[in-house]
């Protein structure tokens, strides 16, 4: 019976290597580190009604320039 498809032998299993003590501590401590970085900035920092303003302003500005240039594009197509 033919087939298109070869048939490959199974892989030969792998060969289990340990890991050194020092990768260990380190992958702890850097996950350590990550759970501790994310755990500690839980609360956001208030921000004043000047600097919300500034930021909307900023946003609305992007937005407009975002439309422009889409409108831009769909011109030149």
């Amino acid at each position: 019976m033919s087939s298109k498809t070869t048939i490959r032998p199974p892989d030969v299993r792998a060969v289990r290597r340990r890991v050194s003590l020092a990768d260990r501590v380190a992958l702890r401590l850097g996950m350590s580190l990550i759970i501790w970085s994310r755990r500690t900035h839980h609360v956001r920092p208030s921000v004043d009604f000047e600097t919300r303003r500034r930021l909307e302003r900023e946003r609305q500005q992007r937005e407009t320039d975002w439309l422009v240039q889409d409108a831009a594009m769909r011109l030149w197509r």
